[in-house]
């Protein structure tokens, strides 16, 4: 009868062998980020590839994050309402982001409203204007992304002699007379009063940018900005720039493509829009818009903010989102369009990393080099009062430039 007893020995000594089980591999933890849609989509696909590709190199070196990053149109990354886009993603709810990219003209709302946190930079990473726009009260909260600024693109060479609004426009007047000098968009009330911002930074070279949110208007820099703008027309009273015709779908752009203006007025990644409406055009000379009564940059920031509820091992992982970001590579990555098919036009979009520009491919680049050069003086937008005296500013400069 000892065979019978066998099996039971059998097993029980495998069962010895064998142990507790295994126990199951944690899942990954989610990480929620919502990041700027308004730059090019190179490869036309809805951001699909960018997406597809950040998420992919992230995780890679953090398998332990289960990355999803947002690029959504429909999200209005202004909206400052209680209840509304920015308090729903910097919020506890269904929808909240742990990461954000946003405009640093709103960061001082956002800090006042308490909806980001703190965090750290390493000194001298970013664009010294970059730092400032992301500090309040000493204090940083944002870690910098892209600068943006006002610049005039035109092929001609007496471009970088433009000292001023006058001189821009007699330079450009002279390229073709009788076509349009300068097409761009000044209509709404973000984009009319940040181009008075810039006149009046050119116009006022040591003051400081939020004075220039207090009416009355600086009568120097609206007289320069006034002789700019209204060399949009080629019919007295009618300006497309001004009047709307030229702030959709990229108007302003196909016309300087198509050679029907000697030049165009916008941010930097235009230029994308423009050499997609003519790709066998020759790449133009660039300098930053003189506006006022003197060329002096200002640039806009953009920047990754980390939702204040988000803490612990929760903001750990949103750092090593940002972290991630900051790298020269990853700037590189989304500059150059490496997420579309090589040879895809440049995004053109000036990044706030130092480093992005002394690497290649931007140090080989003749346009990211040219913006580099002029950008070395640049002072930041406000972060502080825009929002709120945005629509103030634009009813006086309609009134002023009727």
């Amino acid at each position: 009868m000892q065979w019978r007893v066998l099996p039971l020995v059998l097993a029980l000594s495998l069962g010895a062998c064998s142990g507790p089980s295994d126990p199951e591999p944690e899942a990954p933890r989610p990480l929620k980020v919502v990041l700027f849609p308004y730059i090019p989509d190179s490869a036309g696909d809805g951001f699909a590839s960018l997406k597809q590709r950040l998420e992919a190199d992230f995780e890679r070196a953090h398998s332990d994050i289960d990355v999803d990053i947002v690029f959504d149109a429909n999200l209005d990354l202004y909206d400052l309402d209680e209840g509304g886009t920015l308090n729903q993603l910097l919020g506890q709810g269904a929808g909240a982001a742990q990461v954000v990219e946003i405009d640093t003209l709103i960061m001082g709302d956002l800090v006042s409203k308490g909806w980001v946190q703190p965090v750290a930079l390493e000194a001298g990473a970013a664009h010294p204007a970059a730092e400032e726009a992301v500090s309040i009260a000493g204090q940083s909260y944002g870690v910098p992304t892209y600068l943006c600024s006002y610049v005039v693109y035109a092929n001609s060479p007496h471009l970088s002699s433009a000292t001023d609004g006058d001189s821009l426009v007699q330079i450009l007047t002279d390229v073709a007379p009788g076509l349009r000098p300068l097409a761009a968009n000044y209509s709404g009330s973000w984009t009319l009063p940040s181009s008075y911002l810039d006149a009046w930074a050119d116009t006022n070279p040591t003051g400081v940018l939020s004075q220039a949110l207090s009416l009355p208007l600086d009568a120097s820099a609206l007289d320069s900005f006034e002789d700019v703008v209204k060399s949009c027309e080629l019919e007295a009273g009618v300006n497309p720039c001004l009047d709307g015709t030229f702030a959709d779908n990229a108007k302003a752009e196909e016309a300087f493509a198509a050679g029907q203006a000697n030049g165009f007025m916008g941010y930097t990644e235009r230029l994308f829009f423009v050499r997609k409406a003519n790709p066998g055009m020759a790449l133009p000379e660039v300098i930053s818009v003189p506006l006022g009564t003197g060329s002096e940059p200002a640039v806009f920031v953009d920047a990754l903010v980390l939702n204040a509820q988000c803490t612990g091992t929760c903001a750990e992982d949103a750092r090593a989102f940002t972290d991630f970001m900051k790298d020269p590579a990853v700037r590189s990555l989304i500059a150059f369009s490496e997420d579309a098919p090589q040879g895809t036009t440049p995004r053109y979009l000036l990044q706030a990393s130092r480093a992005f520009y002394e690497q290649e491919p931007a140090r080989g680049d003749p346009m990211y080099q040219k913006y580099a050069r002029f950008l070395s003086g640049a002072r930041p937008y406000p972060n502080q009062g825009f929002p709120q005296n945005r629509k103030a500013l634009q009813a006086a400069l309609v009134d002023a430039l009727k």
